[in-house]
């Protein structure tokens, strides 16, 4: 392997960053501080109405010209990467929005998004408001919609993981990893029922079988889901 190419998005060397990839152009989203900018090779675009530090972008899979950015001054804005103005503002956190994930129920999209305010929030695309609130112990830093499973998953500053369902937001099953410290990444395997999720100590393999949809449903919903840890590498 070797380096195509490198870019400094901001001038100092001790702010937070991150990144997103287009899923089919060679572009790259960066939040730096407050400036978010769309990168292909050279900076093509700047969006700047955050007024505190990105903490997480999202492009949109269902229209890869528009993404999301969840803030630490509380809001959530999607823009369109042909326009340095965002479309619109989405506020109902009470603090620092931490990460976000797009989902699809009944075709219709939506949005999950995760803060220190200890709930996600699901969001409707079309109507541009919160439709549900899922409570937690304490602060979600993380959201993932699994790929193949209608499933949500939340990762909390407690080190839990919470599935819910994507069908009507009841929570399924809670997984425990307190010895391992907060969740700070979450990503599904696509193509199967596995979820890798990085902890502040180390890094979990799990296995999530959705059993109403195999037809073997005990009947309770908050069984219906089982997640089962095979291995944590500190």
């Amino acid at each position: 392997m070797q380096k195509v190419t490198s870019f400094r998005a901001l001038g100092r060397a001790d702010v937070w960053c991150t990144l997103a990839v287009h899923p089919t152009q060679p572009y790259v989203l960066s939040g730096c501080a407050t400036e978010i900018k769309l990168w292909d090779r050279n900076c093509i675009q700047t969006f700047e109405e955050h007024s505190a530090a990105i903490m997480a972008l999202k492009f949109n899979p269902e229209d890869t010209n528009s993404f999301a950015s969840a803030s630490h001054d509380a809001t959530i804005k999607v823009w369109s990467l042909d326009s340095p103005k965002s479309k619109y503002t989405l506020f109902g956190h009470r603090h620092v929005v931490n990460f976000l994930d797009f989902f699809t129920r009944d075709g219709q999209q939506y949005l999950i998004s995760g803060s220190w305010d200890a709930t996600a929030k699901i969001w409707d695309m079309d109507k541009k408001e919160c439709v549900h609130t899922l409570e937690h112990e304490s602060a979600v830093f993380q959201v993932v919609s699994h790929p193949n499973l209608p499933v949500l998953i939340t990762g909390t500053k407690d080190g839990d993981v919470h599935a819910w369902s994507s069908n009507d937001f009841r929570l399924k099953r809670i997984h425990n990893f307190h010895d391992s410290g907060w969740v700070v990444g979450l990503a599904c395997l696509v193509g199967s029922g596995r979820l890798v999720v990085a902890h502040k100590t180390g890094v979990s393999l799990m296995e999530i079988r959705d059993e109403e949809e195999q037809g073997g449903s005990t009947g309770s919903n908050e069984n219906s889901l089982s997640a089962t840890n095979l291995e944590i590498q500190s």
